[in-house]
């Protein structure tokens, strides 16, 4: 009954949710009507917003209804219309171009040249009388401004459509406030340029000893890129550890990799010996012994049996030195070998052979599997220089293609 109640509470929420999804399909469709067209009237963009293309269904041009998309230009002024615009959108420039100078006459700070009225249709083009001075975007430049000022001007250039109107600004640059403090320096500064100008046959510029009655002294300002190195020796401090980390990895996998590699031969070499009817140990011994003479008896795997080999002279029991070997090497293949040497030890020799062939056969095949994994992660490491070298060849053979056909 439970159950029958929350698949008619689920069928209800469905019904729900597709009700919803009509009724809100069936208010765009009411909302958009039929796009800008009413009464066989195409409704265009108004003032300033562009043109725009309708897409409509026109009877009557043959047996069946066309589509058409008509391009619509937007609406535009007539001429009281464009004069009405173009003197609202002068006032508003009146009231916004100050910025946050008092009047056009004491201008110290950057104006706001805007490019477009909040009336529509409206567009604003600038022209600055000293650009020097007074930018287009309405950047003051005013830093060597001297305290009498500047005069110069602004001209704004209204359009609305095909009608336009320009409009002279006389403005008056004033110096940018300054304590006296700033002053000082401001005049000190101008002092120092007329001496280099003076000096410029000297090696040096040789600085005033005093300035308006104060006794001067100078220092230089030394580069501050020495305080970087601290930041780079404590990053490189950071960096030890996990490089350390990393190289400790990378050791551990290779060791892992010499160990899986040098398997098969391992138990390979303790089955013929054991078939050979040697004992475990004795066909320890001899490997051991065999790859001492050679330089393969430098590897992870066989330093872990001559470790075992020296462990059973000091007199450590064979089970232990085998459990104790499989633990060192740390790998499940080595793990299990040692298993089986165990098995040996506790329930003698029979068997043994045909474990060893078992896991030999394993070990074969597990290598074989381990190459064709490293042949597919070569071939997939390939792939990013070929496709690199496949991009420059189509670049060398396309791109002169392309200028001939410029050319032509």
């Amino acid at each position: 009954m439970r159950e029958e109640k929350r698949k008619k509470r689920v069928d209800k929420r469905q019904l729900l949710c597709l009700i919803l999804g009509i009724a809100a399909a069936g208010a765009a469709f009411a909302a958009n009507g039929s796009g800008g067209l009413k009464e066989n009237r195409l409704r265009r963009n108004p003032y300033g917003e562009g043109e725009q293309t309708e897409e409509i269904l026109v009877s009557g041009l043959g047996s069946a209804e066309q589509s058409l998309a008509v391009s619509l230009g937007e609406q535009e002024y007539e001429r009281g219309e464009a004069e009405a615009a173009l003197g609202r959108a002068a006032e508003e420039l009146a009231q916004v171009m100050l910025g946050e100078n008092r009047s056009l006459n004491e201008v110290r700070s950057d104006l706001k040249l805007i490019s477009a009225s909040s009336v529509p249709g409206v567009l604003i083009e600038w022209e600055s009388g000293d650009p020097a001075l007074i930018r287009p975007d309405g950047e003051v430049l005013n830093e060597t401004c001297p305290e009498q000022g500047i005069r110069t001007g602004l001209t704004a250039r209204l359009t609305a459509g095909d009608f336009a109107e320009e409009i002279d600004y006389p403005v008056t640059v004033l110096a940018p406030l300054r304590s006296e403090e700033e002053k000082r320096a401001q005049a000190f500064q101008a002092l120092l340029q007329e001496m280099d100008e003076r000096q410029r046959t000297s090696e040096w510029l040789t600085l005033p000893d005093e300035y308006e009655g104060r006794t001067l002294s100078y220092r230089g300002v030394r580069n501050r890129d020495w305080l970087l190195f601290p930041f780079f020796g404590l990053f490189a401090a950071f960096l030890i550890p996990l490089w350390d980390r990393q190289k400790e990895e990378e050791r551990k996998r290779e060791r892992e990799r010499q160990m899986m590699a040098d398997y098969p031969e391992i138990v390979s070499s303790l089955t013929v010996f054991a078939g050979a009817g040697l004992p475990v140990r004795r066909a320890w011994e001899r490997i051991v012994l065999d790859v001492q003479k050679d330089p393969a008896g430098k590897r992870e795997a066989y330093r872990e049996m001559e470790e075992t080999y020296h462990r059973m002279k000091r007199g450590v029991p064979e089970l232990q030195a085998y459990a104790e070997f499989g633990e060192r090497c740390g790998l499940r293949a080595y793990r299990k070998l040692a298993g089986i040497l165990e098995q040996n030890i506790k329930r003698g020799s029979e068997g043994i052979r045909t474990a060893l062939e078992e896991e030999m056969s394993a070990a074969f095949e597990e290598k074989k599997a381990r190459a064709r994994r490293q042949g597919e992660e070569a071939s997939t490491r390939l792939l990013l220089p070929l496709f690199l070298l496949l991009l420059i060849v189509m670049t060398v053979v396309s791109v002169p293609a392309f200028f001939s056909f410029g050319i032509g």
